[in-house]
């Protein structure tokens, strides 16, 4: 369980990184968007978009939350194909 205390998560399994990355850009680069319009959007820095995109972050539910929106994409949806 996540320590409230110092905001510690655990980490995606590689896999799922490695889906949630490809299912990101995929959105992204259909949307017609580059890193910098989406992280503009969805408030967050370019090098957190980047940083998803090669599956080395690992993003907080708030996060999906704000990319999924960006993205005009449920955030559950985005979090369902992440799982296929």
């Amino acid at each position: 369980m996540p320590n409230a205390k110092t905001g510690t998560h655990r980490p995606l399994p590689e896999p799922a990184a490695r889906s949630l990355a490809t299912a990101l850009r995929s959105r992204r680069e259909a949307a017609g968007l580059t890193q910098e319009d989406l992280a503009s959007t969805a408030q967050i820095s370019v090098q957190a978009v980047r940083r998803i995109e090669a599956a080395t972050a690992n993003p907080t539910l708030g996060t999906l939350y704000a990319v999924a929106t960006a993205l005009d994409v449920s955030w559950t949806e985005l979090i369902l194909e992440v799982g296929d």
